[in-house]
C-alpha cells in the first residue's frame, strides 16, 4: 500500500494553546531495540573505529535527557558507517516525527522499510504520522493492515483508537483503545485515550473513573489530571474543574482553558475529536468569521507577532545547529508548515526496563570531556586499551554543568550494589592505566 502524508491542513487551523489539553499520541514514542549482531562500524571521518551497539547506547542517553541535537547526531553516525543499520534509522525517525518535522521522519522510516520491508516500528511510525495530519480515513486502512501481522503490540491499537476518534467513529475508537489495554491494563495513554473517547461522546462517568485511575497509577504525570479538569468541564461541573484547575495553572491560565472548554460543548463529536486530538481553536467557519470581525473592527492595531512553538523552535535550533547534520531531510523541509502533534504522555519517554534505586548503587566516571567528540574519541581508546574488559561494558554520557559555569561531558560504565564491588574492577582498569573513579550514582 502505497502510503502519502499531506502536510497542509488548509481545511483545519491550528494555533499554539496553553498545553493543558493533552491527547497522549504515541507519536515517535519508542527507543530502538539494539541488535548486536548488527554490522560492526569502519573508521570514519579519520577517527577510530567504533561500534554501533556502543554509538547507540551514547545516543540512547542523550535522546533520553532531551539532548535531540546530539542524539541525531550519534545516530546519524550509526546511519552512515553502516549501510545498513536499522535501529539507527529507526530512531531518527521517531526523533523527527516527536519534533514535528514529517518530511524527517517519514524519510528515515522508509530507509527502516527499505533495508526491513516488515518493520512494525516504521509501519506503525508512517501510520502515526497519517493520524497526525488528519489522514485518518488512510490511516485506519493502512494500521489495520499493520495490526493483522503484529496483533499482540498494544501500541498500533492506541493509534487506531485515535483515528477512528477523529473519524467520528467513536464505539470502533473504543473498542481499539480497549483491545490495547487487555494487553496493558495500566498504560496511562490508552487509559487517558480511551477517557477521552468517551467524553468527546457525553460519557463523563466512565472518563472520570479511567481518568481517576490514570491519575492514581503515577501523580507524578499531570497528563491525565489535566484532562480530568476538561472532562469535570465537559460535563459541566465547572466549579470542579476550577477547583482543580487551581493546583496546575495560573489563573490566567485556567480561565484562557476554561473558555477552550466552554467553547469544546458546542462542537460535534466528530469536531470536538478533532479540536482535542489535534490541538484545534478553531473551525473553517469560525475562522472566515473572526476574520471579519478583526478586519473590520481592529483595522488599526499591529499585527502581533505570533512566537514560535518550543517544539517547532527546538527543531528548528537542532536543524541549524553546528552539531546536527539534517542533510537526510528533503530540501523543500518546510519548518513552519509543520503540523502540531497532541502533547505526548511523558511516560512514554522512559524506556520500560526496571530501574533499579539510586541510592547505594555505584558506577565508574572514566574520563570528563568538553565535547560529544572527545567522548567518542576517548571511549574508542580505552576500549582499545582493555577489551576484555570494556568490550561487553554499556556506558552512560551525562552532560553536567561544573562550579564555574564550565559545561562537561562525563563518561560513566557499570552499576554495582557496593562500593567494594565497584572499586576492584576501578582497580583493573587503573592496572591497564586506564583513569577510573568510583562514583555513587545518586551524586
Amino acid at each position: 500500500m502505497s502510503i502519502t502524508i499531506i502536510k497542509s491542513m488548509k481545511h483545519l487551523t491550528t494555533i499554539s494553546l496553553i498545553p493543558l489539553i493533552s491527547a497522549c499520541s504515541m507519536f515517535g514514542d519508542e527507543l530502538p531495540n539494539y541488535d548486536e549482531n548488527q554490522p560492526q562500524d569502519t573508521r570514519f571521518d579519520g577517527e577510530l573505529a567504533f561500534s554501533s551497539p556502543s554509538l547507540m547506547k551514547m545516543a540512547e542517553s542523550f535522546r533520553i535527557a532531551g539532548d535531540y541535537s546530539n542524539a541525531i547526531r550519534l545516530y546519524q553516525r550509526a546511519a552512515t558507517e553502516s549501510p545498513g543499520h536499522v535501529t539507527s534509522r529507526l530512531a531518527l525517525g521517531q526523533i523527527y516525527q516527536r519534533l514535528g518535522s514529517s518530511d524527517g521522519a517519514m524519510t528515515y522510516y522508509q530507509q527502516v522499510l527499505d533495508l526491513e520491508p516488515n518493520n512494525t516500528d516504521a509501519k506503525l511510525g508512517l501510520g502515526q504520522l497519517m493520524v497526525q495530519n488528519n489522514q485518518s480515513a488512510g490511516a485506519i486502512q493502512y494500521l489495520e493492515e499493520v495490526a493483522a501481522t503484529a496483533p499482540d503490540n498494544f501500541r498500533i491499537y492506541n493509534s487506531i483508537g485515535l483515528a477512528y476518534d477523529l473519524e467520528g467513529q467513536h464505539a470502533q475508537a473504543q473498542t481499539a483503545y480497549s483491545t490495547g489495554l487487555n494487553m496493558r491494563p495500566d498504560h496511562i495513554s490508552l487509559l487517558n485515550n480511551l477517557a477521552l473517547s468517551l467524553a468527546i461522546e457525553g460519557e463523563y462517568a466512565p472518563a472520570i473513573q479511567l481518568l481517576s485511575k490514570a491519575v492514581n497509577l503515577d501523580y507524578s504525570q499531570t497528563t491525565a489530571q489535566q484532562n480530568l479538569i476538561m472532562v469535570y468541564a465537559l460535563s459541566g461541573e465547572e466549579d470542579a474543574a476550577l477547583t482543580m484547575g487551581k493546583s496546575l495553572m495560573t489563573p490566567d491560565e485556567l480561565e484562557e482553558n476554561m473558555q477552550h472548554y466552554r467553547w469544546l460543548r458546542t462542537l460535534s463529536s466528530k469536531q470536538r475529536a478533532q479540536a482535542i486530538f489535534l490541538n484545534l481553536t478553531s473551525f473553517p467557519e469560525e475562522e472566515t468569521n473572526q476574520v471579519v470581525q478583526i478586519a473590520t473592527t481592529e483595522q488599526t492595531k499591529t499585527q502581533s507577532v505570533v512566537s514560535l512553538d518550543p517544539k517547532k523552535q527546538l527543531l528548528s535550533d537542532i536543524l541549524n545547529s553546528e552539531n546536527s547534520d539534517p542533510g537526510a531531510l528533503p530540501e523543500n523541509q518546510d519548518m513552519a508548515a509543520a503540523v502540531d502533534s497532541p502533547v505526548i504522555d511523558p511516560e512514554e519517554m522512559i524506556p520500560e526496563a526496571t530501574m533499579g534505586t539510586m541510592s547505594d548503587q555505584y558506577h565508574l566516571q572514566l574520563g570528563s570531556f568538553s565535547t560529544v567528540n572527545e567522548v567518542i574519541l576517548n571511549w574508542g581508546k580505552i576500549q582499545s586499551t582493555a577489551p576484555d574488559l570494556l568490550n561487553d561494558q554499556e556506558i552512560d554520557v551525562k552532560n553536567i554543568t561544573t562550579t564555574d559555569s564550565d559545561n562537561r561531558y562525563r563518561l560513566f560504565i557499570g552499576q554495582y550494589d557496593n562500593y567494594n564491588a565497584a572499586q576492584e574492577f576501578c582497580l583493573e582498569l587503573q592496572e591497564r592505566e586506564i583513569s577510573c573513579t568510583v562514583s555513587n550514582t545518586e551524586n
